[in-house]
């Protein structure tokens, strides 16, 4: 990874997601009685554009994705915003356990869409270091074709959603939230925030003196794709000054493809947004991403868009922020995010305090740390053949 900000993360002409590795088991991330353990590897590119390396466990597959804003954030709009990951990794996720639950009991489910919005709340000023976000409401609809009867449909929701790590990640506090950071190559201990009492990790800029490149020169499925507006209008640029609550909700829509991999469309609920389509994977194939590696990449993407924000907003002297990440999720019944670390790596001029400032500031206005750290327990509605259950 190059420490230049002025690189476009489509400076070779790659796709904007691609696998750079199989799995070699891929029951680190999909099996039933283990942990699963996410590592991503994340840096600012050009403008609000991101590049992140995200590892599924130790065996599992590796995968180059990446993130921008719309023109409202001051983005270039050619890569999925962080939110987006969000929505397509937590209905994945519920996706994979419905579909599970579904062969556990030999029911046959013909097609299944899932439909999300996730509102979220903005207040507080950047400029006065006041800034904080929030989540505020999630409602999820589930919609099967099935002759399933509805006892037993509701049945199999119920179970998948105990099930499922996405829903956790909403629904139960994060308990354990630490941060690591490292300023011009040297840590220093973190003040107002967990701080993280284990090893160090090495800078992404260390680990990949290459650039991210795809597995083959052929790639079976198109992991990430600009699907167009969502409908005509312009998009207002996000204040930076204002200090009242602020309102905004995130859209999408999840629906099984015949090759059993899952797509997500996935949008700002706003005049003038683009639409991004997300492919995710959650069979033993690895064809692509699972629904928890996309969250957890969205973690790390929507963490680096609010510190450039600040950044920007004070004129900091501060270059190419990058960071490790690990997020592990448990499975079985009531499943959720167990643990989420944080290495942040800063270089600069700024003394210590700003550097320290600046990852509090980045945590305390990240929409999905304010998710994972919050209780939003979701609305969630079942519909078979066209008929809310």
């Amino acid at each position: 990874m190059t420490a230049l900000m002025d690189d476009s993360i489509l400076r070779f002409g790659d796709p904007l997601g691609f696998r750079m590795r199989a799995a070699a088991r891929k029951l680190a991330v999909i099996g039933a009685d283990d942990c699963r353990i996410f590592k991503v590897e994340a840096r600012a590119a050009h403008g609000q554009q991101k590049e992140g390396v995200l590892q599924e466990g130790a065996e599992g597959g590796i995968w180059r994705l990446t993130a921008d804003e719309g023109p409202a954030m001051n983005g270039t709009d050619l890569a999925p915003f962080p939110l987006g990951y969000l929505i397509a990794g937590i209905i994945s996720d519920l996706h994979g356990r419905l579909m599970a639950a579904a062969r556990l009991r030999h029911c046959v489910i013909e097609t299944m869409t899932i439909e999300m919005s996730h509102t979220f709340a903005s207040s507080g000023s950047f400029l006065q270091s006041t800034a904080k976000g929030s989540s505020e409401a999630v409602v999820i609809t589930v919609s099967l074709d099935s002759a399933i009867a509805p006892d037993e449909a509701r049945s199999l929701l119920d179970e998948a959603v105990a099930h499922s790590s996405g829903i956790g990640f909403l629904r139960k506090p994060l308990q354990q939230n630490e941060f690591a950071l490292y300023i011009n190559g040297r840590r220093r201990k973190v003040i107002g925030r967990g701080d993280f009492g284990g090893n160090d990790v090495q800078d992404p800029f260390a680990v990949h003196r290459s650039p991210p490149r795809p597995e083959t020169s052929q790639l079976d499925v198109l992991l990430l794709e600009n699907a167009g507006p969502v409908d005509q209008g312009f998009a207002q640029p996000v204040p930076l000054t204002s200090i009242g609550k602020r309102l905004f909700t995130i859209s999408g829509e999840g629906r099984m493809l015949d090759n059993g991999l899952f797509v997500t469309r996935t949008w700002i609920a706003k005049p003038g947004m683009t639409q991004f389509r997300i492919v995710s994977d959650e069979t033993f194939a690895g064809a692509a991403p699972s629904g928890l590696g996309l969250l957890s990449t969205g973690i790390a993407f929507c963490y680096l868009t609010q510190l450039h924000r600040y950044i920007e907003a004070q004129k900091l002297e501060v270059r190419a922020p990058r960071m490790v990440q690990i997020a592990d999720f448990s499975s079985g019944r009531d499943a959720t995010i167990n643990r989420l670390e944080t290495h942040l790596f800063l270089n600069g001029d700024a003394d210590d305090d700003i550097h320290q400032n600046l990852l509090m500031i980045a945590a305390d206005t990240c929409f999905m740390h304010a998710a994972a750290s919050s209780m939003t327990n979701p609305e969630i509605r079942l519909v078979i053949g066209g008929n809310r259950i």
